[in-house]
């Protein structure tokens, strides 16, 4: 079942759950290679929403630094909803592999319930494949981490340094009623007011006009989130990338 920020939200974390990969192949090659995937959190202060990965063509793209962030890419950094990218990669035919990673990524050092600061999935690619992961700062109003078409390793292993991003939708209120409520159960401390859902659209809200994808400024500690718990300085992550078949 994928455990989407809503759903954690409702529950409150108490059952710990098994690493669910929810995945949907693609493409008439049969010379297709196996790999393993391992995303690290690497942050004191920001959980990771269920992170969304696809092996794919060059042409079809989760994000692009510079370029006007899509629905689905905006659903995942405002909301942690990996649902639309993973229904809109897995629909594709230039799309080898899609996989929803079905469970939130806790703080470095800090496991919650069942779920800890390391994931790991395979993923299968045909040759000439590029590899792409997309997943929400959670403690933010629309920052994620990614990977954007790179190259998957022909032999042995790889690993990238990811940094954080802003989606360029919402406007980094750090208030409370705009963030989602797993800030509180999965992030460093309880925010004031929590469980009072997630506006992330509307007047004071609504980045205007849309921005484009760029690196994320930080947290400015101006209302409920805290430099110091909350803030980073990048990587945010590490992800490992093996072949192993």
């Amino acid at each position: 079942m994928r455990l989407s920020l809503k759903l954690l939200a409702s529950v409150g974390l108490v059952a710990a759950a098994a690493l669910a990969a929810v995945t949907t192949g693609y493409g008439s090659t049969p010379e297709l290679s196996t790999y393993r995937v391992t995303l690290v959190n690497l942050t004191s202060g920001q959980p990771f929403s269920p992170p969304v990965a696809a092996t794919h063509q060059k042409a079809i793209r989760m994000f692009e630094v510079g370029e006007l962030a899509s629905d689905e890419l905006a659903a995942i950094a405002q909301a942690g909803d990996e649902a639309s990218m993973f229904r809109r990669f897995s629909a594709s035919d230039q799309v080898t592999q899609a996989v929803d990673v079905g469970r939130p990524v806790t703080r470095s050092g800090h496991p919650v319930g069942g779920f800890t600061d390391t994931v790991t999935f395979e993923i299968a690619a045909a040759p000439g494949d590029k590899f792409s992961l997309a997943t929400m700062l959670i403690c933010t109003n629309d920052g994620f981490l990614g990977l954007d078409a790179v190259k998957l390793p022909k032999h042995g292993s790889q690993e990238f340094f990811l940094a954080g991003y802003d989606a360029g939708r919402e406007q980094n209120t750090e208030r409370s009623e705009d963030l989602v409520d797993p800030c509180s159960a999965l992030g460093p401390v309880p925010l004031r007011g929590d469980p009072n859902g997630n506006r992330d659209s509307g007047p004071g809200i609504t980045t205007s006009p849309t921005e484009q994808i760029q690196h994320h400024p930080g947290i400015a500690g101006n209302a409920d989130l805290s430099v110091a718990s909350h803030s980073w300085t990048d990587p945010v992550a590490k992800v490992s990338i093996e072949r192993i078949g």
